[in-house]
Protein backbone atom coordinates (compact mmCIF):
# COMPACT_ATOMS: atom_id res chain seq x y z
CA UNK A 1 0.00 0.00 0.00
CA UNK A 2 1.85 3.31 -0.93
CA UNK A 3 0.71 6.05 1.47
CA UNK A 4 0.51 9.57 0.83
CA UNK A 5 0.58 12.42 3.36
CA UNK A 6 -0.11 16.03 2.65
CA UNK A 7 -0.60 19.02 1.70
CA UNK A 8 0.88 20.25 4.85
CA UNK A 9 3.06 19.54 7.56
CA UNK A 10 1.69 20.59 11.34
CA UNK A 11 4.12 21.05 13.69
CA UNK A 12 5.98 17.68 11.73
CA UNK A 13 2.96 15.69 12.20
CA UNK A 14 3.03 14.86 8.79
CA UNK A 15 6.84 14.04 8.46
CA UNK A 16 6.56 11.86 12.00
CA UNK A 17 3.77 10.00 10.66
CA UNK A 18 5.44 8.46 6.96
CA UNK A 19 9.01 8.34 9.29
CA UNK A 20 6.87 5.93 11.61
CA UNK A 21 5.05 4.34 8.51
CA UNK A 22 8.39 3.71 7.13
CA UNK A 23 10.01 1.82 10.27
CA UNK A 24 7.09 -0.26 9.90
CA UNK A 25 7.37 -1.53 6.29
CA UNK A 26 5.44 0.97 4.37
CA UNK A 27 5.24 2.61 1.55
CA UNK A 28 4.94 6.16 2.76
CA UNK A 29 5.74 10.11 1.16
CA UNK A 30 5.01 13.65 3.00
CA UNK A 31 4.29 15.97 0.27
CA UNK A 32 3.83 19.74 0.80
CA UNK A 33 2.73 22.81 -0.60
CA UNK A 34 5.18 24.76 1.48
CA UNK A 35 7.47 23.66 3.69
CA UNK A 36 6.99 24.20 7.64
CA UNK A 37 8.97 27.12 8.70
CA UNK A 38 10.69 25.00 11.29
CA UNK A 39 12.08 22.57 8.38
CA UNK A 40 10.55 19.48 8.98
CA UNK A 41 11.58 16.77 6.27
CA UNK A 42 9.95 16.22 3.21
CA UNK A 43 9.97 14.30 0.40
CA UNK A 44 8.52 16.67 -1.96
CA UNK A 45 7.94 20.26 -1.70
CA UNK A 46 5.68 22.00 -4.37
CA UNK A 47 7.79 25.05 -3.51
CA UNK A 48 4.28 27.51 -3.28
CA UNK A 49 5.58 30.22 -0.42
CA UNK A 50 4.25 33.41 -2.19
CA UNK A 51 1.31 34.79 -0.72
CA UNK A 52 -1.34 35.10 -3.69
CA UNK A 53 -3.25 37.76 -1.89
CA UNK A 54 0.03 39.86 -2.83
CA UNK A 55 0.90 38.50 -5.73
CA UNK A 56 -2.10 37.17 -8.04
CA UNK A 57 0.12 37.11 -10.87
CA UNK A 58 1.20 33.25 -9.13
CA UNK A 59 -2.27 31.93 -9.33
CA UNK A 60 -2.20 30.55 -12.60
CA UNK A 61 0.73 28.93 -12.40
CA UNK A 62 0.58 27.50 -8.58
CA UNK A 63 -3.07 26.14 -10.27
CA UNK A 64 -1.60 24.32 -12.74
CA UNK A 65 1.36 22.97 -10.48
CA UNK A 66 -1.27 21.55 -8.00
CA UNK A 67 -3.19 20.36 -10.54
CA UNK A 68 -0.44 18.46 -12.09
CA UNK A 69 0.77 17.24 -8.88
CA UNK A 70 -2.86 16.40 -7.88
CA UNK A 71 -3.70 13.82 -11.03
CA UNK A 72 0.02 12.21 -10.87
CA UNK A 73 -0.93 11.55 -6.74
CA UNK A 74 -4.39 9.98 -7.66
CA UNK A 75 -2.74 7.60 -9.60
CA UNK A 76 0.26 6.88 -8.01
CA UNK A 77 -1.33 6.38 -4.41
CA UNK A 78 -3.10 3.85 -2.59
CA UNK A 79 -4.13 5.92 0.60
CA UNK A 80 -4.17 9.85 1.78
CA UNK A 81 -3.76 11.10 4.77
CA UNK A 82 -5.04 14.89 4.64
CA UNK A 83 -3.99 17.38 7.51
CA UNK A 84 -5.05 20.44 8.30
CA UNK A 85 -8.27 20.51 6.09
CA UNK A 86 -6.34 20.84 3.25
CA UNK A 87 -6.28 17.74 0.49
CA UNK A 88 -4.76 17.71 -3.20
CA UNK A 89 -6.88 20.66 -4.12
CA UNK A 90 -7.73 23.50 -2.57
CA UNK A 91 -11.06 23.19 -0.88
CA UNK A 92 -11.13 19.75 -1.46
CA UNK A 93 -12.27 20.08 -4.77
CA UNK A 94 -10.65 16.42 -5.10
CA UNK A 95 -12.29 14.60 -2.62
CA UNK A 96 -15.47 13.71 -4.86
CA UNK A 97 -13.10 12.49 -7.42
CA UNK A 98 -11.08 10.54 -4.51
CA UNK A 99 -14.51 9.36 -3.20
CA UNK A 100 -15.79 8.06 -7.04
CA UNK A 101 -12.73 6.05 -7.34
CA UNK A 102 -12.91 4.37 -4.25
CA UNK A 103 -9.69 5.85 -2.96
CA UNK A 104 -9.40 5.69 0.68
CA UNK A 105 -8.05 8.86 2.36
CA UNK A 106 -8.69 10.44 5.99
CA UNK A 107 -8.77 13.75 7.12
CA UNK A 108 -6.58 14.97 10.19
CA UNK A 109 -7.59 18.25 12.06
CA UNK A 110 -4.85 19.91 14.13
CA UNK A 111 -6.50 22.87 15.63
CA UNK A 112 -7.76 26.40 14.08
CA UNK A 113 -8.32 24.38 10.60
CA UNK A 114 -11.76 23.50 12.62
CA UNK A 115 -11.57 25.01 16.00
CA UNK A 116 -14.64 27.17 16.60
CA UNK A 117 -16.29 26.20 12.94
CA UNK A 118 -19.26 24.14 13.90
CA UNK A 119 -18.78 24.15 17.79
CA UNK A 120 -19.20 28.41 18.73
CA UNK A 121 -19.25 27.45 22.61
CA UNK A 122 -16.83 29.94 24.65
CA UNK A 123 -14.62 28.44 26.91
CA UNK A 124 -14.21 29.63 30.31
CA UNK A 125 -10.71 31.54 29.76
CA UNK A 126 -10.34 32.82 26.33
CA UNK A 127 -7.92 35.38 25.40
CA UNK A 128 -10.80 37.93 23.54
CA UNK A 129 -13.32 39.27 24.81
CA UNK A 130 -16.00 37.30 22.05
CA UNK A 131 -15.10 34.34 19.36
CA UNK A 132 -13.55 35.41 16.36
CA UNK A 133 -16.52 35.85 13.68
CA UNK A 134 -17.06 32.83 11.90
CA UNK A 135 -15.05 31.97 8.44
CA UNK A 136 -17.46 31.28 6.19
CA UNK A 137 -14.68 29.98 3.31
CA UNK A 138 -13.53 27.83 6.29
CA UNK A 139 -17.11 25.91 7.05
CA UNK A 140 -17.14 25.70 3.42
CA UNK A 141 -14.43 23.56 2.81
CA UNK A 142 -15.20 21.71 5.94
CA UNK A 143 -18.60 21.10 4.90
CA UNK A 144 -17.29 19.32 1.85
CA UNK A 145 -14.22 17.47 3.53
CA UNK A 146 -16.92 16.15 6.07
CA UNK A 147 -19.48 15.46 3.21
CA UNK A 148 -16.78 13.18 1.58
CA UNK A 149 -14.45 11.86 4.35
CA UNK A 150 -15.37 8.54 6.13
CA UNK A 151 -12.75 9.01 8.73
CA UNK A 152 -11.49 11.81 10.83
CA UNK A 153 -8.59 12.01 12.88
CA UNK A 154 -7.75 14.55 15.41
CA UNK A 155 -5.47 14.74 19.15
CA UNK A 156 -7.85 14.81 22.04
CA UNK A 157 -11.14 15.38 23.72
CA UNK A 158 -11.12 19.21 23.22
CA UNK A 159 -10.84 19.11 19.28
CA UNK A 160 -13.34 15.94 18.85
CA UNK A 161 -15.92 18.14 20.20
CA UNK A 162 -15.86 20.71 17.34
CA UNK A 163 -15.85 18.11 14.64
CA UNK A 164 -19.50 17.28 13.99
CA UNK A 165 -18.28 14.14 12.49
CA UNK A 166 -19.65 10.43 13.23
CA UNK A 167 -16.40 8.64 12.60
CA UNK A 168 -13.59 10.58 14.76
CA UNK A 169 -10.33 8.66 15.80
CA UNK A 170 -8.32 9.87 18.45
CA UNK A 171 -4.32 9.34 17.59
CA UNK A 172 -1.68 11.38 20.14
CA UNK A 173 0.60 14.29 18.95
CA UNK A 174 3.91 12.42 17.93
CA UNK A 175 7.59 13.60 18.13
CA UNK A 176 10.92 11.82 17.75
CA UNK A 177 11.62 10.99 21.23
CA UNK A 178 15.26 9.84 20.66
CA UNK A 179 15.84 13.38 19.90
CA UNK A 180 15.25 14.97 22.68
CA UNK A 181 18.19 14.26 25.65
CA UNK A 182 16.64 14.54 28.86
CA UNK A 183 18.71 17.01 31.77
CA UNK A 184 16.22 17.11 34.80
CA UNK A 185 16.03 19.55 37.33
CA UNK A 186 18.62 20.21 39.39
CA UNK A 187 17.37 19.34 43.11
CA UNK A 188 20.03 21.01 44.13
CA UNK A 189 20.72 24.40 42.25
CA UNK A 190 20.06 27.56 44.11
CA UNK A 191 18.79 29.88 41.42
CA UNK A 192 16.14 28.46 39.44
CA UNK A 193 15.62 29.24 35.63
CA UNK A 194 11.84 29.76 34.70
CA UNK A 195 11.36 29.77 30.53
CA UNK A 196 8.50 30.77 28.76
CA UNK A 197 8.21 30.52 24.96
CA UNK A 198 4.71 32.07 23.37
CA UNK A 199 4.32 31.33 19.93
CA UNK A 200 1.10 33.71 20.14
CA UNK A 201 1.44 36.34 23.04
CA UNK A 202 -2.08 37.04 23.59
CA UNK A 203 -3.31 33.20 22.88
CA UNK A 204 -0.79 31.53 24.90
CA UNK A 205 -1.98 34.05 28.04
CA UNK A 206 1.38 35.68 28.31
CA UNK A 207 0.66 38.61 29.76
CA UNK A 208 -0.87 37.31 32.50
CA UNK A 209 1.94 34.85 32.66
CA UNK A 210 4.26 38.05 32.81
CA UNK A 211 2.41 39.35 35.62
CA UNK A 212 2.84 36.52 38.03
CA UNK A 213 6.63 36.26 37.32
CA UNK A 214 6.84 40.01 38.24
CA UNK A 215 4.87 39.55 41.30
CA UNK A 216 7.31 36.45 42.33
CA UNK A 217 10.38 38.45 41.44
CA UNK A 218 9.50 40.55 44.38
CA UNK A 219 9.66 37.60 46.93
CA UNK A 220 12.18 34.86 45.43
CA UNK A 221 15.18 35.15 43.89
CA UNK A 222 15.46 33.35 40.18
CA UNK A 223 15.93 34.03 36.60
CA UNK A 224 12.86 34.26 33.91
CA UNK A 225 13.83 34.15 30.15
CA UNK A 226 11.21 34.74 27.68
CA UNK A 227 11.74 33.08 23.96
CA UNK A 228 10.81 34.88 21.33
CA UNK A 229 12.46 34.63 17.88
CA UNK A 230 14.85 32.35 17.92
CA UNK A 231 15.38 29.12 15.80
CA UNK A 232 14.39 25.93 17.15
CA UNK A 233 17.85 24.90 17.86
CA UNK A 234 18.43 27.87 20.13
CA UNK A 235 15.48 27.83 21.94
CA UNK A 236 16.33 23.48 22.44
CA UNK A 237 19.47 25.00 24.46
CA UNK A 238 17.26 27.38 26.19
CA UNK A 239 14.74 25.04 27.09
CA UNK A 240 17.47 22.53 28.16
CA UNK A 241 19.13 25.10 30.77
CA UNK A 242 15.10 25.57 32.58
CA UNK A 243 13.91 24.13 35.73
CA UNK A 244 10.04 25.34 34.51
CA UNK A 245 8.13 25.38 31.58
CA UNK A 246 5.48 27.37 30.92
CA UNK A 247 3.66 26.43 28.27
CA UNK A 248 -0.22 27.99 28.06
CA UNK A 249 -2.87 29.55 30.22
CA UNK A 250 -6.20 29.08 27.41
CA UNK A 251 -5.74 25.90 25.55
CA UNK A 252 -7.80 23.39 28.12
CA UNK A 253 -4.91 20.74 26.70
CA UNK A 254 -1.63 20.75 25.47
CA UNK A 255 0.28 20.24 22.32
CA UNK A 256 4.10 19.33 20.37
CA UNK A 257 5.38 22.47 22.87
CA UNK A 258 4.69 20.74 25.89
CA UNK A 259 5.30 16.88 24.69
CA UNK A 260 8.92 18.45 23.57
CA UNK A 261 9.74 20.25 27.02
CA UNK A 262 8.16 16.87 28.79
CA UNK A 263 11.24 15.12 26.68
CA UNK A 264 13.44 17.15 27.44
CA UNK A 265 13.07 15.87 31.49
CA UNK A 266 11.27 19.53 31.88
CA UNK A 267 8.30 20.50 34.31
CA UNK A 268 5.61 22.05 33.03
CA UNK A 269 2.72 24.42 33.59
CA UNK A 270 -0.18 25.19 31.29
CA UNK A 271 -3.54 25.49 31.83
CA UNK A 272 -5.62 21.89 31.38
CA UNK A 273 -9.15 21.74 32.15
CA UNK A 274 -10.86 19.50 34.83
CA UNK A 275 -13.36 18.39 32.14
CA UNK A 276 -10.46 17.37 30.02
CA UNK A 277 -7.96 15.91 32.10
CA UNK A 278 -10.03 13.03 32.86
CA UNK A 279 -10.05 12.43 29.45
CA UNK A 280 -6.29 11.62 29.92
CA UNK A 281 -3.92 9.25 31.06
CA UNK A 282 -3.87 9.86 34.94
CA UNK A 283 -0.18 10.26 34.92
CA UNK A 284 -0.28 13.37 33.26
CA UNK A 285 2.07 14.91 34.63
CA UNK A 286 1.50 18.49 33.39
CA UNK A 287 1.18 21.29 36.51
CA UNK A 288 -2.10 23.07 35.43
CA UNK A 289 -2.34 26.44 36.38
CA UNK A 290 -5.06 28.96 35.10
CA UNK A 291 -4.95 32.72 35.38
CA UNK A 292 -6.09 33.27 38.57
CA UNK A 293 -4.08 29.81 39.97
CA UNK A 294 -0.76 30.49 37.73
CA UNK A 295 0.81 32.80 41.03
CA UNK A 296 0.32 29.68 43.77
CA UNK A 297 1.30 27.02 41.17
CA UNK A 298 4.59 28.77 40.30
CA UNK A 299 5.47 29.32 43.79
CA UNK A 300 4.71 25.55 44.82
CA UNK A 301 7.17 24.78 42.28
CA UNK A 302 9.72 27.28 43.26
CA UNK A 303 9.94 26.05 46.56
CA UNK A 304 9.94 22.77 45.86
CA UNK A 305 13.08 21.09 44.46
CA UNK A 306 12.14 17.39 44.66
CA UNK A 307 9.23 18.06 42.82
CA UNK A 308 10.33 19.82 39.83
CA UNK A 309 12.73 16.63 39.13
CA UNK A 310 10.27 14.19 40.12
CA UNK A 311 7.63 16.05 37.30
CA UNK A 312 10.40 15.79 34.92
CA UNK A 313 11.20 12.02 35.20
CA UNK A 314 7.37 11.73 34.72
CA UNK A 315 6.86 13.82 31.82
CA UNK A 316 10.10 11.90 30.09
CA UNK A 317 8.23 8.22 30.91
CA UNK A 318 5.19 10.03 29.47
CA UNK A 319 6.52 11.19 26.31
CA UNK A 320 7.96 7.55 25.60
CA UNK A 321 4.38 5.83 26.51
CA UNK A 322 1.96 8.35 24.66
CA UNK A 323 3.42 10.52 22.14
CA UNK A 324 6.18 8.21 20.53
CA UNK A 325 6.17 8.23 16.96
CA UNK A 326 6.53 4.94 16.40
CA UNK A 327 4.21 3.54 18.32
CA UNK A 328 1.43 6.77 16.87
CA UNK A 329 2.10 5.20 13.36
CA UNK A 330 1.41 1.80 14.21
CA UNK A 331 -2.32 2.87 15.42
CA UNK A 332 -2.40 5.05 12.60
CA UNK A 333 -2.26 1.80 10.16
CA UNK A 334 -4.86 0.29 12.71
CA UNK A 335 -6.85 2.86 11.09
CA UNK A 336 -6.12 2.47 7.38
CA UNK A 337 -6.96 -1.09 7.26
CA UNK A 338 -10.08 -0.59 10.08
CA UNK A 339 -8.21 -3.11 12.65
CA UNK A 340 -10.30 -1.09 15.35
CA UNK A 341 -13.09 1.27 15.93
CA UNK A 342 -12.97 4.68 17.16
CA UNK A 343 -12.24 5.08 21.40
CA UNK A 344 -12.44 7.50 23.23
CA UNK A 345 -9.59 9.72 24.01
CA UNK A 346 -8.40 7.56 27.46
CA UNK A 347 -8.84 4.58 25.64
CA UNK A 348 -7.20 5.25 22.60
CA UNK A 349 -4.06 6.81 24.54
CA UNK A 350 -3.56 3.68 26.59
CA UNK A 351 -3.95 1.30 23.28
CA UNK A 352 -0.75 3.77 22.05
CA UNK A 353 1.01 3.17 25.04
CA UNK A 354 0.81 -0.65 24.46
CA UNK A 355 2.49 -0.74 20.94
CA UNK A 356 6.12 -1.80 21.01
CA UNK A 357 8.98 0.19 19.32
Amino acid sequence: MRILHGMSDVAGQGSYSVLGLRQIGCDATIAVWCRNPFGYPVDIDLNMTKDIKKDLWVVPFYSVKMLFFAVKAFFKYDYFHFHFGNSLLRYGFDLFWLKLARKKFVMEYHGDDIRYTYNRKKPKYYPYDELKPLNSRRKWCNDRILKYTDIIITHDEELRRHIPAKKIYITPLRIDVTKFQPLYPNPDIEKIIIVHAPSHFVGKGSKYILSAIKELKKKYNFEFILVENKKQDEAIQIYKKADIIIDQMFAQTYGVFAIEAMALGKPIVGYISDEFRKTFPEELPIVSASIDTLYDVLENLILNHELRRKLGIAGRKYVEDYHDYRKVAQVQLDIYHQIIEPMSTLDSFLYTKLKEV
